[in-house]
């Protein structure tokens, strides 16, 4: 009886000792919080200018992709195909030359109206 109550308690101590083992913390180096030397400010980014908030129009003559999607119902396809457009026959020399570029009709040509220019 004795033999098993001693086996019993060593198996105990044994578990006892495993599992503050493993869950003690282990004592680690001082460490000196480091305060980053100069960091910079985080950059915010500009904010768009929607085109009937602009003062000046859009010259449709220079502007490059990216500028003319600022334009409403202006996208990157249709952007591109404006600057395409410009390449293959020049200069836009009137605001309805841009009715020549496909996907730009009569509904769109009014909302691009009064916010382009050549």
């Amino acid at each position: 009886m004795f033999k098993s109550l001693s086996v019993k308690f060593s198996m105990l101590a044994a578990t006892v000792a495993v599992v503050l083992w493993i869950g003690w913390p282990v004592p680690q180096e001082a460490t000196i919080p480091v305060q980053p030397a100069a960091v910079p400010a985080p950059v915010q980014p500009v904010a768009t200018v929607s085109p009937a908030k602009a003062e000046s129009k859009i010259d449709i003559n220079r502007a490059s992709a990216d500028e003319l999607q600022v334009l409403p119902g202006v996208g990157p396809v249709l952007a591109q195909r404006m600057v395409e457009w410009r390449k293959a026959h020049g200069r836009y020399r009137t605001v309805e030359d841009l009715q020549g570029v496909k996907g730009i009709g009569k509904k769109r040509m009014e909302q691009l109206r009064s916010l382009i220019t050549v």
